[in-house]
């Protein structure tokens, strides 16, 4: 099999014009029994492919799938996208057929994988349907979306140049007059423009999980939607029949630059917290907590799930202006959201305004058989932004209600629940959440912190204030962005000697304060200060705590709590 790549001569430009020729042209010399091509055929054709694009230049000549382009059917595609719902459904495929020429009564087997077109050899040929060297198969299909809120900057980190782009799209004749595909409900995010199509694996791959982010490489054309046709929709959708596919993890879509040496990170940690400072006024306080927050990650640890930092920053000015979509109208959560796209692939902008509230559907509901999704259907991790600051005084519905404790479960436990028939399913995420609020939240998060005062007139005079800012080029920014997701993925651990000290000076602490009268220090309290403490050391590019970064963490924290109102200093996470 390895040789078979050698022995198809095909140019890279005929891959993707015109990929099913080239799988023809496999099958014709794959001369082996019918069983062997059932099982074993859909890895030589994946195998083929992948060594033909596995160059990052070879693949990046491969149109990316946009329904905004529209691509002549039967070419070669790449869509890098969420998987909404992997079981949109089943369709009974018949892989490998039979063929006999009713003029000569020649026969041959005729392989048509990677598309909804009826077998043919041409004219005087048809399908023995009663062969039995037939093989019948099933493809799983699924419905995928374009990454909801996938940063300006993360799509084009795998797009070719402008100029390779167009001379690819003419030689492809790319023309159309509109592919759509419906299910607007289908989208997380409602009212943003996107792409969608199903997408259709073929054995050996399977669909993958739900909410998973993939790169597939496929066949586009107009095909089958057998869910529609059964509801007498004989519209033909946008599908992807996917050679082959990988999962795309968030670290995956830092730039390549050389690999993070041990000794870079320091550099790059107070690059970081610089240029956060700046788009908080100066406030370099706030500016630490928010970088330890994009550090942070989900991971689970026997049976608890940690390493998680939601963040609330209080003080941010108000707006009076009504949100009618899912994008800020106040201009200083905008500046901090637009801040935020800058730094992370995937970010989403929630305005906790009353009609969105009440109107919107932020949990995944498949009660109808059909998955809709959620506000909260998003990638893992996704930096999720929630602007409390434009909401207003109003009655919350039923629905609103349902949406707050969605967001507050996303924030404590992790988990989103997904609406099935019969019973809720609690599935996991890892979503980075910040809450910018005015005043005390009605949300409870890990953090709170409040930002200065200069900050805050700072952020009520944007965008005047933003000319202060000076902009990073994009090769820092580059270097920003690969920083975060390198630190935040390092493997972590806490050594016995560290915990040790932790817990010697927690229980002196306690004793301490209870012979002082004083409020004793708490368990939440003490996870909040491992937790800065762990992220400290992660930024640091470390792969254990040390009693350095404990005593960064503890310090840092003293001054986080002096800054609180003098009313609400009483409460651990304030």
């Amino acid at each position: 099999m390895a040789s078979m790549t050698q022995t198809v001569p095909d140019s890279t430009t005929e891959h993707i014009r015109t990929p099913l020729a080239v799988i023809h042209k496999l099958f014709s010399m794959h001369t082996v029994e019918t069983e062997y091509v059932a099982t074993d055929f859909g890895k030589l054709a994946q195998s083929h492919f992948q060594a033909v694009f596995a160059d990052r230049q070879a693949l990046q000549q491969v149109p990316v799938y946009d329904q905004g382009r529209k691509i002549t059917p039967g070419t070669l595609v790449r869509f890098r996208c969420m998987v909404q719902d992997p079981a949109y459904g089943e369709e009974l495929h018949l892989a490998v057929a039979r063929m006999t020429n009713t003029a000569t009564g020649e026969e041959r087997c005729a392989f048509s994988q990677y598309t909804d077109a009826e077998h043919g050899l041409g004219a005087d040929w048809e399908v023995d349907y009663g062969a039995a060297a037939n093989v019948f198969t099933e493809k799983e299909v699924a419905y995928c979306v374009s990454v909801p809120g996938q940063s300006a900057w993360a799509r084009g980190v795998d797009d070719v140049s402008e100029s390779a782009l167009d001379s690819a799209l003419e030689s492809l004749s790319l023309s159309g007059d509109g592919n759509t595909c419906a299910g607007a409900d289908k989208y997380p995010i409602p009212g943003e423009q996107h792409s969608a199509a199903l997408v259709k694996f073929y054995a050996p791959s399977t669909a993958p999980r739900v909410s998973s982010v993939i790169d597939v490489v496929g066949v586009y054309e107009l095909g089958a939607n057998t869910r529609a046709q059964e509801a007498g929709d004989e519209t033909a959708w946008p599908c992807i029949h996917a050679i082959y596919h990988s999962e795309v993890h968030v670290d995956d879509v830092a730039s390549a630059l050389p690999a993070l040496q041990p000794e870079d990170f320091a550099a790059r940690r107070a690059m970081c917290v610089e240029y956060v400072t700046s788009v908080l006024g100066g406030d370099d306080l706030a500016a630490q907590y928010v970088l330890l927050h994009l550090l942070s990650r989900t991971v689970r640890v026997q049976d608890a799930k940690v390493g998680k930092l939601s963040l609330n920053l209080v003080n941010v000015p108000a707006s009076a202006q009504p949100n009618t979509t899912f994008a800020f109208s106040n201009p200083a959560s905008r500046w901090i959201g637009d801040s935020v796209s800058q730094l992370v692939p995937y970010s989403v902008r929630v305005p906790f305004d009353l009609k969105l509230l009440n109107k919107s559907s932020f949990v995944p509901n498949a009660e109808q058989g059909d998955l809709r999704a959620g506000v909260l259907q998003l990638a893992a991790g996704t930096a999720l932004v929630c602007d409390e600051t434009c909401l207003n005084e109003g009655t919350l519905d039923e629905r609103g209600v349902r949406n707050l404790h969605a967001v507050q479960t996303a924030i404590l436990s992790q988990s989103v629940t997904y609406q099935f028939p019969f019973q809720p399913v609690e599935m996991p995420t890892s979503l980075r959440i910040l809450v910018l609020s005015a005043g005390k939240s009605i949300l409870h998060s890990d953090c709170v912190v409040h930002i200065s005062d200069a900050a805050r007139r700072f952020l009520a005079d944007v965008p005047a204030s933003a000319a202060d800012v000076r902009p990073l080029d994009p090769m820092h920014m580059e270097q920003l962005r690969q920083y975060i997701e390198c630190a935040r993925h390092l493997e972590f651990g806490i050594p016995q000697a560290v915990s040790d000290v932790i817990s010697t000076e927690y229980a002196e602490l306690r004793r301490v304060a209870h012979e002082r009268g004083e409020p004793m220090m708490s368990q939440e309290e003490l996870a909040l200060t491992v937790t800065v403490a762990r992220l400290i050391s992660l930024g640091k590019g470390q792969a254990e705590l040390s009693i350095e970064s404990w005593n960064e963490a503890v310090a840092l924290e003293l001054r986080r709590k002096c800054r609180n109102p003098p009313a609400s200093k009483k409460q651990s996470a304030e």
